[in-house]
């Protein structure tokens, strides 16, 4: 599959290679990769959804409510102590970038979204309350793209508009290796200018349109 996309290449390994994983306790050890095909939404609208859709990814994963006040959205990357008391109290840990859309990509529902962005998160921490597998872990999964979907900004039900995928398989396979005690290291990686690429890299580049790039921001909970 030659003319696959990096995304597509993390989400559908192409070899049998690339879906042979290390053996883990939980396929979300290393975190999830989450991606919502926003239907005509400019960036800044993006962002302003951040702690809502914060909100709705501690009541999909952890099942509990939480408020606004008690959310930290930042575009600097949280101390080392802070992101290992993170992980010591099992919070999650959100990152968030936005990308471009190719000239006539039909993601988001419309082949006129290339004048607007969609999101990907990288979200730490939900392997504490996932099921480990089968019909539960899918179920579990199903509800966090069901509780998403109203940030897709379209009703329109044909599209597979959110993504969610283990990290740590396909092209990135061999470079995202968290664990909790790198994680801190990792997330120095969310830059386009990083050397070692990794999905967070990936995620803080938008490369449809390299003369700009967007922020990444970090959620947590306090």
């Amino acid at each position: 599959m030659k003319n696959q996309n990096p995304l597509e290449q993390l989400l559908y390994p192409s070899t049998i290679e690339q879906t042979i994983k290390p053996e883990l306790n939980h396929p979300y050890e290393k975190g999830i990769f989450i991606s919502i095909n926003n239907n005509k939404t400019d960036a800044a609208t993006l962002i302003q959804q951040y702690p809502r859709q914060y909100q709705t990814l501690i009541h999909s994963i952890c099942g509990r409510s939480i408020s606004r006040e008690n959310i930290r959205h930042s575009k600097k990357l949280p101390s080392r102590e802070l992101i290992a008391d993170l992980v010591a109290e099992k919070k999650l840990l959100v990152v968030s970038g936005i990308h471009d859309y190719k000239r006539q990509d039909g993601r988001g529902g419309s082949k006129r979204n290339y004048d607007y962005q969609h999101t990907h998160f990288y979200v730490y921490g939900a392997h504490h309350y996932l099921p480990e597998k089968g019909a539960e872990l899918e179920a579990a999964e199903k509800k966090i793209c069901r509780n998403l979907q109203r940030y897709t900004n379209t009703t329109n039900k044909r599209y597979c508009l959110i993504k969610v995928a283990s990290v740590g398989n396909g092209i990135y396979r061999h470079s995202d290796s968290v664990t909790p005690t790198t994680l801190y290291d990792y997330l120095l990686t969310a830059s386009p200018q990083a050397s070692k690429r990794t999905l967070l890299s990936y995620i803080a580049s938008n490369r449809h349109n390299p003369s700009i790039q967007y922020p990444i921001s970090y959620l947590y909970e306090v």
